[in-house]
């Protein structure tokens, strides 16, 4: 029954087969029948690049760069058998297999994952067109026929439809509940999985209130996606805390860091036939439930004083008008960093974007004066990486630049 569904143009039916064509490699390199896949990111927005690398250990499924937002990326070896843990584990944490929407880039592992997830349940994949931008039109009519294709399966083999699912960053989220078709399409998904970023106190309260059944995932290229769900581990996965950092184990965790021994052997270990993955994540694990506070390279220290940019963004977050923001640190040669933010503001709400005097008054309230950005730009939209996550480079340099001016 498995294929891949596309909107109904040539251009997009262009953009399936290719999908198609990367859904038949994965599925034969899972099974142990064809080489390891890598994917690329292609030439033009939306693109990828589908390979075969000769340097990938036996077992390996798929190989995935990481984003390398402030640094050189890392190629991570997928094995097969990775994936397929992954994969059952989210299947049973679901309650079952369903028709998955693809929506996010397939060179980064949560668009991979969909694509994992749909083989080891032989479900269908809707496939958005990748290479136009992300909109709330498109992705109501890729449900709509998802949603259409589910039906006529369940009529052709007497059984009730399948469930829908769906795998977004919070920005897509974000930008869905600002559109009422788009909302209401988003409540056709029994599960839709939120990852690659912290998700706005703002947004998932909309989200409740509209009834979207929003799971909340945490994991990377390095577990083969989301193995941590709404803070619980999923089945057979270890989450602790090793000096305030982060460390997950279990059979999903991937590795190694392909021609890097240095960086695999900082990040992966085994312990007692079980796999662990140091994430790069500060946070705390009670009674079984998992909280992020940080990144390690997240602290800031200014003058001495170290600022946590996470706290600093949940404050700014919650003020009226806004839609995204980043906190980063800006190297100074005086200060050795100051806080830097990134600002874009809400569009169609009829509220006022926050202005400097007003971030400032409520940072310092909660975190004290040095927490304050000393260097804000405005953006219409924040630089995104092909994931959705922030550009951190791209911002840094934009606000060093705003530093000179000054």
């Amino acid at each position: 029954m498995r294929s891949v569904l596309t909107l109904p143009d040539d251009g997009a039916r262009t953009f399936g087969a290719h999908v198609a064509g990367l859904l038949g490699a994965m599925g034969a390199a899972q099974r142990g029948t064809g080489p390891a896949v890598e994917v690329l990111e292609g030439p033009a927005a939306g693109e990828f690049v589908q390979t075969f690398p000769q340097d990938a250990p036996a077992g390996t499924a798929a190989v995935i760069r990481t984003s390398g937002s402030t640094g050189m990326p890392k190629r991570t070896a997928l094995p097969a058998a990775s994936l397929a843990a992954s994969a059952a584990a989210t299947r049973e944490h679901l309650g079952g297999d369903g028709h998955w929407l693809l929506a996010l880039p397939l060179h980064y592992v949560a668009g991979l994952a969909v694509l994992s997830r749909a083989l080891l349940g032989d479900t269908r994949v809707a496939a958005l067109d990748l290479r136009e931008r992300f909109t709330p039109e498109a992705f109501t009519a890729a449900t709509r026929v998802l949603a259409d294709q589910a039906a006529l399966d369940a009529d052709l083999l007497e059984e009730a439809p399948r469930p829908l699912y769906t795998s977004l960053v919070p920005t897509q989220l974000t930008r869905l509940l600002e559109d009422d078709d788009a909302t209401e399409a988003l409540r056709s998904y029994a599960a839709v999985l939120v990852g690659g970023g912290r998700t706005p106190d703002a947004t998932r309260a909309r989200a409740r209130e509209a009834g979207i059944a929003v799971v909340l995932t945490y994991g990377s290229a390095e577990t083969c996606g989301g193995c941590v769900y709404d803070g619980v581990p999923l089945p057979g996965v270890t989450a602790e805390a090793v000096n305030g950092r982060l460390r997950l184990g279990g059979a999903m965790v991937a590795g190694p860091y392909l021609g890097d021994p240095e960086r695999t052997a900082e990040h992966f270990s085994e312990e007692h036939g079980t796999r662990f993955y140091l994430t790069d994540d500060l946070g705390e694990v009670t009674d079984g439930v998992l909280s992020v506070s940080g990144r390690v390279d997240d602290v800031i220290n200014t003058g001495g004083v170290k600022v946590s940019a996470q706290a600093v963004q949940r404050v700014i977050e919650a003020l009226p008008g806004v839609r995204g923001v980043l906190v980063i640190g800006v190297p100074d040669p005086e200060w050795g960093q100051r806080v830097g933010l990134v600002l874009e503001e809400a569009p169609g709400t009829g509220i006022a974007v926050p202005d400097d005097a007003t971030v400032a008054s409520a940072v310092r309230a909660a975190l004290g004066a040095p927490a304050v950005p000393r260097l804000v730009w405005r953006p219409a939209a924040l630089p995104r990486l092909g994931n959705g996550k922030p550009d951190r480079r791209a911002s840094i340099n934009a606000l060093e630049a705003l530093g000179r001016e000054a």
